[in-house]
């Protein structure tokens, strides 16, 4: 009943960033529902009974609560959602006006102009991204900000993989898309590198252990494709595969080896 207490606790501060004086307040209020939970059962209520008894305390609290609240968990969603707003209006007046003026009074024509719109959207989703990633990272919801670490990398992909092949097929008519795409699996092979180093701590050893497997198979994968495409070796390049489980195959008997021999 004390973990059903905490939670609850918690839940009430799940919107609060996690500041030093937010905890304080927090652990604080924990304290005084636990007591007043303990001198039910004392008195010889039931469990839940004196459960219901110890939450109930919590609406004395309220004021407590909205001084709290005026710096932290829905002023500060307020102050980043107008900003978002604000940032986003001027971004996109902003973008217009260049489309505009690029249009009809530099080129004279809308014909390929569109392009300026879709590369100012591609670069608006790193901003949105990022800010995503910050306002998780300042509620600490440890699982947002790793969807966020994801979404920023994504959000390169238009930029480093649709766009570039988008402009040079439509301004110089070069087709460069049966290899560009190689880009997005770059982009990937990085998400998994930084995903794995800022949340290995998390990871359990055979998580750790798959996730590297499953890294340096893609490593494999974009060398094999680059040398392919660039070399024309499709028909050799496939030894880096065999290059590869060697080297996981070598790994693991050392691996072994060191264990049986500090046993």
């Amino acid at each position: 009943m004390k973990g059903k207490l905490r939670k609850y606790i918690k839940r009430k501060f799940i919107l609060y960033p996690k500041t030093r004086d937010i905890v304080e307040v927090r652990e604080e209020l924990y304290s005084i529902v636990l007591d007043r939970y303990n001198d039910c059962i004392n008195l010889g209520m039931s469990p839940e009974e004196s459960y219901k008894n110890a939450i109930e305390i919590m609406t004395g609290y309220k004021e407590a609560l909205k001084e709290v609240e005026k710096g932290s968990s829905l002023s500060a969603l307020k102050r980043n959602l107008i900003g978002l707003i604000f940032f986003s209006s001027f971004y996109f007046i902003t973008l217009t006006l260049i489309y505009l003026f690029v249009s009809m009074v530099v080129l004279k024509t809308f014909s390929k102009t569109w392009l300026i719109a879709v590369a100012g959207s591609f670069i608006y989703l790193v901003y949105l991204s990022a800010s995503l990633y910050g306002y998780a990272q300042l509620f600490n919801f440890s699982k947002l900000a790793r969807w966020g670490i994801g979404l920023i990398y994504f959000s390169l992909i238009p930029i480093f993989y649709i766009f570039p092949s988008m402009y040079l097929s439509v301004v110089r008519s070069r087709s460069i898309w049966h290899y560009s795409w190689i880009n997005a699996v770059i982009i990937v092979f990085l998400y998994m590198i930084t995903d794995y180093i800022v949340n290995r701590d998390g990871l359990s050893v055979f998580q750790r252990e798959l996730y590297i497997l499953a890294v340096g198979l893609l490593l494999t994968t974009i060398l094999y494709i680059s040398i392919s495409m660039w070399f024309k070796l499709w028909d050799v390049a496939w030894m880096l595969y065999v290059v590869y489980l060697a080297l996981v195959s070598l790994a693991f008997f050392i691996r072994g080896k060191k264990g049986r021999f500090e046993k």
